[in-house]
């Protein structure tokens, strides 16, 4: 019990001790924190314009990004679509070679008149 008697006299000396401690702490450093706290004021301001800049830049930046990747992939697939034509058109001249008829027995007469000789 005598305990926590004594807690309970600390705690309400406590406060009067915290409040004289604050008044002669108020009275020796009182301009010196009102400067402090200016200052981190300042520095807390700079801070949060330097986020705010930081997330426009950023945010300028993925937009540049996308639109940049967006000609990026419509160029790719202008040059896919052109290798596809050209692809396309290779293979029909192919075709048109395979079966042309008198190139083949033009062909095969050179071999013979080679054969021959």
């Amino acid at each position: 019990m005598e305990k926590k008697s004594e807690t309970n006299q600390a705690a309400e000396t406590n406060p009067v001790v915290d409040s004289r401690i604050a008044a002669v702490r108020d009275l020796i450093f009182g301009e010196n924190i009102q400067q402090y706290n200016s200052e981190f004021e300042d520095v807390f301001n700079r801070i949060t314009a330097l986020q705010n800049a930081t997330q426009k830049g950023l945010g300028d930046s993925v937009s540049i990004l996308e639109s940049k990747l967006a000609d990026l992939e419509s160029l790719m697939d202008h040059k896919i679509q052109d290798l596809n034509d050209d692809l396309d058109k290779k293979i029909a001249e192919l075709d048109d070679e395979k079966t042309d008829r008198k190139k083949l027995g033009k062909a095969l007469e050179k071999i013979a008149l080679m054969l021959q000789e």
